[in-house]
């Protein structure tokens, strides 16, 4: 019901000040919804050529020769380009330099591609591909991370196969567990996990006048693909333009391995003077694309009788695969987070980077965090349980907020909604009375809810530090309108929109006359990656920075137009308000163009500083964004089928800019979680995938979403853009761990491993009879 009033409505009442907050409809949904959004493999070039990869298909061995002219003697074949064709340096690698393009004198696993075909058309190539005598010798592999540990194990790389070691140290562990009343040591493990975004990595490469390449593709990090091809080509920045494409998908899958998609079609095109198209079949996507990383986490904890936990000490061997690729960046981040959202005063944390001969392993939604994730909420469940404790009352005793420290001996000042997501996850959900009720279930259906708890540093952290910063450009027209090019990237989760919206608001011009363009490297200047839930904070705050000095400029035009000051005037929706007078935003662009006032502006954002010391202390991220997601489950206790039935989702996302874009976030990450709790599982034989599609790789479908309802809380980041933090990773982050702890409830059955699949608890209801 609207209240009536004889009131007149004034100036500021008709121009409404705020788009933030508003469920605006996403500005690329017409064109993905028509199918007229335009991805890599959608777009052609004059004499256009196509690409595929010589893989020699083995895990481990020494690349004796590659002779490409059986290749080349068939029509059609423009080029076979092998290591010895790289103008540059032949390095790849992310982080580490350990990572070749196409290697000279060594193969490290299944997917290392030892040459590039060029044809025709893509079955040319793909033949001609076959066609590639490869010469080698094969040597001794290693596909578990425990034992590449040990000494006997073969060398992935010269020094051995751990190449990293992470590690917290707090308070007095040995003290803290002599305080315990209880003390709890589990192990767990978990296995690959495949992205399964919708597109499949592609690029075209397309040679320019003077020595410059173009690079169209999809991805999620430009900045990286320009170094990578600048490196391999041996030429500047300056000569490497990448221009994103729409992107289908990223979920991490597409921050570091597009950079060798790319190098590879760039050498080609180089080689050739030609366009080069190279896209991946979904089959070969998952054989090089960088997976989640399998690890096995022992975990340790210590508590006193009324709950408060005293200790925790962890142990965790993250298999890296063939090359390091993102591993420091994401073992930073799991050793960080790996005693959860909980302040315990004595902790002691290592974690291991380990080389073996498998599928290469890097960023994936949750970055490093689910897998420890799974263990400390298990844990927790476990101790509550000897306790004789609701497992949401001892996560609320022990849970993080203003004022308590972390692991890592960091002083929580502002932005901590994590006991208000407890609470508000066990309000909505109904826990209490469901609790007790599924607990009398004795029936073939077994009902179970089960919780799980997390935190996540947003943005790059102490480790990252040299790559977070964002930039912005944008520019005023003469008629209003507003383009904005920025260094983040859309692949999916709603930015464009959530920027126009920031835009809007920041600059008072009107959302309608925003456009926001997909990243163009050579607009704005490096920008980092669009990783770990960074992008709206830093992108958004490099919006209204920019917006905000073009407000400056165009202020005193107002001002002057309006006869009043400076200080007086409101940009507010399309209007400039001054005084008992106003303006359009179009009016004053105008103005400013006949003027010759520059309405053009850059932004720019870098994250606070942070720190990690030698013993892992320190202000290890800016801030951190929080979330508890109940599950409810049924269980069929003869099939040992689980159906995930409920998830309450609550989030403190800082300040909410468009509820629909985050419940889509919400949604889409507890989809993705149900996929690691229940489904997924990439399953090997030594270096070979034997599920290297969707007919053999299970994943979660829409006949497998469940009720969901999300809840968020505005715990406000003083630092974020009108507030908020970011949201992409954590929606995927507690849902797995939940899933598992509510299937514990409903059977009484703890699981180590995830995921916890129709057979696994089939069996362990099996053997628990036969015993």
């Amino acid at each position: 019901m609207t209240e009536k009033t004889d009131k007149p409505r004034s100036r500021r009442d008709a121009c409404p000040p705020s788009h933030v907050g508003l469920s605006v409809t996403r500005v690329d949904a017409e064109d993905k919804v028509r199918g007229t959004a335009r991805y890599v493999d959608d777009l052609t070039f004059p004499d256009m050529l196509h690409a595929a990869f010589v893989f020699p298909g083995v895990a481990h061995a020494r690349l004796k020769s590659v002779d490409p002219s059986p290749a080349l003697d068939m029509p059609g074949i423009h080029a076979v380009v092998t290591a010895a064709d790289i103008p540059g340096e032949n390095q790849v690698g992310c982080v580490d330099k350990d990572q070749p393009l196409l290697p000279e004198d060594k193969i490290r696993y299944t997917g290392d591609a030892v040459a590039v075909v060029v044809a025709d058309t893509p079955a040319l190539a793909r033949e001609a591909a076959l066609a590639v005598r490869v010469d080698l010798e094969e040597l001794p592999a290693v596909f578990d991370a425990e034992e590449a540990m040990g000494p006997d194990a073969p060398f992935v790389h010269s020094g051995g196969n751990t190449f990293l070691h992470f590690k917290v140290r707090k308070g007095d562990v040995a003290r803290g567990f002599e305080e315990a009343d209880v003390v709890i040591e589990r192990a767990f493990h978990t296995y690959h996990q495949e992205h399964s975004y919708l597109e499949p990595m592609g690029v075209i490469a397309v040679p320019e006048e003077g020595g410059s390449i173009t690079i169209y593709g999809t991805m999620q990090c430009p900045y990286y693909v320009q170094k990578a091809v600048a490196t391999v080509l041996g030429v500047s920045l300056s000569r490497v333009r990448v221009r994103q494409t729409v992107t289908g998908g990223g979920f991490g899958g597409k921050e570091d391995a597009p950079s060798e998609i790319c190098a590879c079609a760039a050498l080609a095109a180089w080689k050739t003077g030609r366009a080069v198209k190279l896209i991946h079949t979904r089959e070969e996507d998952f054989y090089r694309s960088s997976k989640r990383h399998p690890m096995s986490v022992s975990f340790k904890l210590g508590a006193t009788t009324d709950g408060r936990l005293t200790a925790a000490e962890i142990r965790v061997v993250a298999d890296a695969g063939a090359y390091s690729t993102l591993s420091p960046v994401v073992i930073f981040r799991t050793t960080a987070h790996a005693t959860g959202p909980y302040e315990i005063p004595n902790v002691k944390t290592d974690a291991y980077g380990v080389y073996t001969n498998r599928q290469t392993t890097g960023a994936f939604r949750g970055f490093g965090q689910p897998q420890t994730i799974f263990a400390n909420e298990s844990v927790l469940d476990e101790m509550a349980e000897r306790l004789g404790m609701d497992p949401m009352e001892i996560r609320l005793k022990n849970c993080l907020a203003v004022g308590k420290h972390t692991a890592t001996g960091q002083l929580l000042t502002e932005s901590v909604g994590l006991p208000e997501t407890l609470e508000k996850a066990r309000d909505v959900s109904g826990w209490v009375e469901k609790r007790k009720i599924y607990a009398g279930d004795d029936g073939r259906i077994r009902r179970g809810i089960g919780v799980g708890s997390i935190y996540y540093g947003v943005s790059l952290g102490a480790k990252g530090l040299l790559l977070d910063a964002s930039g912005a450009h944008l520019n005023v027209y003469r008629d209003g309108s507003v383009r904005i090019a920025v260094g983040g990237t859309e692949m999916g989760q709603g930015l464009l929109t959530v920027l126009s919206q920031i835009a809007a608001d920041s600059l008072g011009a009107p959302i309608e006359s925003i456009h926001v363009d997909l990243v163009d490297t050579s607009v704005v200047p490096d920008s980092g990656p669009s990783v770990a839930s960074r992008t709206t904070l830093m992108t958004g705050n490099a919006v209204i920075d920019a917006a905000t000095k073009l407000k400056a400029t165009m202020g005193e035009v107002a001002a002057d137009m309006l006869g009043v000051s400076t200080d007086s005037i409101e940009f507010r929706n399309g209007h400039i308000l001054g005084g008992d007078r106003s303006l359009t935003f179009a009016d004053l662009a105008n103005e400013c163009w006949l003027r010759n006032v520059n309405t053009a502006a850059e932004g720019w954002y870098a994250a606070p500083k942070s720190t990690f010391d030698e013993n892992g202390q320190g202000d290890a991220y800016a801030v951190y964004s929080y979330a508890t997601h109940v599950a409810e489950v049924e269980v069929d206790t003869e099939t040992g089928e689980v159906h995930l039935v409920r998830v309450t989702a609550a989030h403190d996302v800082g300040r909410i800019l468009n509820p629909v874009t985050l419940e889509g976030q919400i949604e889409g990450g507890v989809l993705q979680s149900a996929g690691m709790g229940l489904y997924e599982k990439m399953k090997t034989n030594g270096g070979d995938i034997t599920t290297p599609d969707f007919s053999t790789y299970i994943i979660p479908t829409a006949m497998d979403v469940p009720e969901i309802e999300s809840v968020f809380i505005e715990a406000r980041y003083s630092k974020g853009p009108f507030g908020a933090k970011g949201i992409g990773e954590t929606p995927a982050m507690p849902g797995a761990v939940a899933i598992a702890n509510a299937v514990t409830h409903a059977t009484g059955i703890r699981f180590h491993e995830l995921p916890v699949t129709a057979e696994a608890v089939r069996l362990a209801l099996s053997r628990r009879t036969d015993s």
